[in-house]
């Protein structure tokens, strides 16, 4: 008979996994890059490697995963996907692991400069910002939230670029082309089945009904928020995930794929330069594999799609960027265009702990993370391993500063988190604070039943840019995306309007505030101590204070209209100015969405492949389904 133990053994066991998780990741790195060397022969020759390939895409993250499967659909062209990291580690399949994930084998560690308006709390003013490294990209180490955004988000982006096929009535099948949806809203008509991406939806979720009743009360009702009507509400979240286990755009697109003989994915690859001949037509690739510098070369087309740092990052190096920039770091400049620029990001808060007076309501590690619910996710993909953070549903919240009231500007990450011994470590180690912030803030709650939300400025007018730090490849670019620092200061009154309704929420509501007699915590969030409690400038200074970054920059290769002083790509996502070169990621967004922008990254990439089909007269697989017009 298996002795159990008792919950504070447990918890230590689960501590000591936890604490582990670095080092495990780095070993299961170190081993996957041996493998491939071993697999794919000495680096100092090519293998398999062709000199030549039709198209080569970069980067086989959310986008290029999905535009480099798509394009090898046809037989007729052979198809190169370039990614500098490897297969995913093996730990990023547990959705528990997810605020572990942000380590150098598995992310990019970009962190911004210090902010002039925001992150007092965090050390040295620098917000982190890590991003997906290997094959899948971010949606390695994200926290798989499938939200598509607002439908006027992309009429935006139509019109801006001045091409219909970006509005809502266009992209929206390539949502559903995408989607294998078994999700909560699964029949409502707005969704479909058989595509590549698997979404499910929460699988553990204590007090959610309490939330989702009172976000009936006070005007969010619980609906779909991926609909064609996008109204302010709150939802039950869907997961990218399968029986409770990560469903990355590497299980999505390539491992399905990858055995195609068309297809040719080369790890540890990093792209170091894009060369263009005397028209300005990219012809090739060098690259950088298990520290040997290589070439090859594209017979069609060669599309970027490294992220919104990386894909900007590239074209500066190969010339493409800011001229004065350029010179300065002695980089020949071959076309001025205005890349890293129009940099957006979703700027967060922490709003919380609202304690609650009623047992199991939320996740309390030292009661409920043990033996238990390890059956209970082997057995069906269930139980606290399956969520990351505790995170259960979202919601969508217009303030007086939308653009229209169905339009949200405001959006929730709601955790249903009791203050269990090791949240305040954990939430200082996500959002580097100083101080031991959230410990000695939270310290006098261990135990409680609670939640919190981290609140996002879903539409932001504040933009940064970013620019390299010197010439070599290898080195972070310098990150400035300017929290707060718009001139009428609309981001930091609709963060704090967004917060008077989560106030509302959780307190003047019956299902919340009466049956389980939430309050938020009496305590002040250290470096706001010289502010009333609950006072504006109090949430002032916790919007200021508390700054993080949902991991959602955009923007910094602009799509628009050919001359436009902003754009860097055109409608058909190909560089101004070249022949045979597009970037396909999420840096193309002219304006970040109101929601999460995984599968909107995903949706870009398979947009680009049928863009890239039709100038090569290649068959194209639109995919369109026919909806009652009461739908709409």
């Amino acid at each position: 008979m298996v002795r159990l133990g008792n919950a504070a053994q447990t918890t230590q066991i689960f501590g000591a996994f936890t604490t582990s998780i670095p080092l495990l990741i780095a070993v299961f790195a170190v081993w996957f890059q041996f493998e491939d060397m071993i697999d794919n022969g000495s680096p100092l020759d090519n293998g398999e490697i062709e000199e030549n390939y039709d198209f080569i895409v970069v980067g086989a993250g959310s986008a290029g995963s999905a535009l480099a499967t798509r394009l090898a659909e046809d037989s007729s062209v052979s198809v190169l996907l370039l990614e500098a990291g490897g297969n995913p580690n093996p730990l990023t399949y547990i959705p528990f692991t997810s605020p572990n994930l942000g380590q150098p084998a598995t992310a990019y560690l970009y962190a911004t400069v210090p902010q002039r308006n925001s992150a007092f709390g965090i050390a040295n003013r620098s917000v982190p910002w890590p991003r997906g490294r290997g094959v899948g990209g971010s949606s390695n180490i994200n926290y798989m939230i499938y939200n598509r955004g607002h439908p006027n988000d992309y009429n935006q982006w139509a019109e801006i670029a001045g091409d219909k096929r970006w509005s809502w009535g266009n992209i929206f099948n390539y949502f559903l082309k995408i989607e294998d949806y078994h999700g909560y809203w699964d029949g409502n008509g707005f969704h479909n089945k058989g595509g590549p991406l698997r979404i499910e939806p929460i699988r553990y979720s204590p007090g959610i009904d309490y939330v989702l009743a009172a976000g009936e009360e006070i005007g969010l009702p619980t609906r779909d928020a991926n609909t064609i009507t996008q109204i302010p509400g709150i939802s039950p979240i869907d997961f990218t995930q399968k029986r409770g286990v990560r469903f990355s755009t590497y299980r999505a697109y390539i491992k399905p794929n990858e055995n195609r003989p068309n297809l040719k994915l080369l790890r540890y690859s990093q792209a170091t330069q894009i060369h263009f001949d005397e028209r300005l037509r990219a012809i090739g690739v060098t690259y950088l594999r298990h520290g040997v510098t290589k070439y090859v070369g594209a017979k069609r087309e060669i599309v970027l799609s490294c992220g919104t740092m990386g894909s900007a990052q590239l074209l500066m190096l190969s010339g493409i960027g800011p001229k004065e920039h350029l010179l300065q770091l002695g980089i020949t400049p071959l076309l001025d265009l205005p890349v890293g620029y129009n940099l957006q990001d979703h700027a967060v808060t922490y709003v919380g702990p609202f304690l609650l007076n009623k047992r199991k309501t939320s996740y309390l590690a030292e009661r409920d993370l043990g033996v238990n619910a390890v059956l209970d996710y082997i057995r069906d993909g269930s139980g606290p391993l399956s969520t990351p953070l505790g995170v259960t549903s979202f919601g969508f919240v217009a303030t007086s500063y939308a653009p229209h009231p169905s339009w949200s500007d405001i959006f929730w990450s709601m955790h249903n988190v009791g203050v269990h011994q090791s949240l305040g470590d954990d939430l200082d180690a996500s959002y580097s604070t100083i101080g031991n912030l959230f410990r000695n803030y939270l310290q006098p709650h261990v135990g409680q039943d609670a939640h919190y939300i981290v609140q996002v400025g879903g539409l932001p007018k504040s933009v940064g840019r970013m620019w390299l730090s010197d010439s070599e490849p290898c080195s972070l670019p310098i990150i400035d995306p300017k929290y707060y620092s718009d001139p009428e200061g609309q981001d930091l009154n609709a963060m704090v309007e967004g917060i008077q309704v989560i106030l509302r929420l959780y307190e003047n509501t019956t299902s919340l505030g009466g049956t389980l007699g939430a309050r938020l915590s009496h305590r002040k969030i250290p470096g706001c101590e010289q502010h009333q409690h609950r006072s504006r400038s109090y949430w002032e200074c916790v919007v200021k204070t508390v700054t993080g970054t949902l991991y959602h920059p955009v923007g910094t290769c602009a799509m628009g209209k050919p001359g436009e002083p902003g754009t860097v790509v055109d409608s058909q996502l190909r560089v101004l100015g070249t022949k045979g070169l597009r970037v396909a990621d999420a840096s193309i967004m002219p304006k970040i969405i109101n929601s999460n922008t995984n599968a909107p990254a995903m949706m870009i990439g398979e947009h680009c492949a049928d863009m890239v089909k039709k100038t090569w007269g290649l068959e194209t697989g639109v995919f369109r389904l026919n909806f009652n017009d009461d739908n709409y």
